[in-house]
């Protein structure tokens, strides 16, 4: 996850940065502004809206907490976010067809597994 801590009054263009970051970066995008400005979010590469829109707080002179649950290996090193899933929300890595669920890998994506 790519997180970028802010203390910005452009939200709007903050916003799109972010859109187009979870994008090219292929990975989770958190952007935290402070209270002051408001305009935090979360995104991430998915295929739908619904699902790219993780957390999206708005408004100024506020305090705003978002809790919200992330998988990093759907763009990490496994990239199961293009596995096959189930239905009940579990993904089958051992089936050999794989499903579009957003968008297609970038060309020469070799990602590592990170050694703790």
């Amino acid at each position: 996850m790519f997180v970028v801590t802010a203390m910005n009054r452009d939200v709007k263009t903050f916003d799109n940065m972010v859109s187009a970051l979870r994008y090219h970066m292929y990975q989770h995008v958190l952007i935290a502004n402070t209270g002051e400005f408001g305009g935090s979010t979360a995104q991430a590469p998915y295929q739908k809206e619904h699902d790219r829109l993780i957390a999206h707080v708005h408004g100024n002179n506020q305090i705003a907490i978002s809790l919200f649950e992330v998988d990093l290996n759907h763009f990490g090193p496994e990239l199961t976010a293009l596995l096959p899933d189930n239905g009940n929300g579990k993904v089958e890595p051992d089936k050999a067809l794989k499903q579009k669920y957003g968008k297609t890998k970038p060309a020469g994506l070799k990602r590592k597994p990170v050694k703790s």
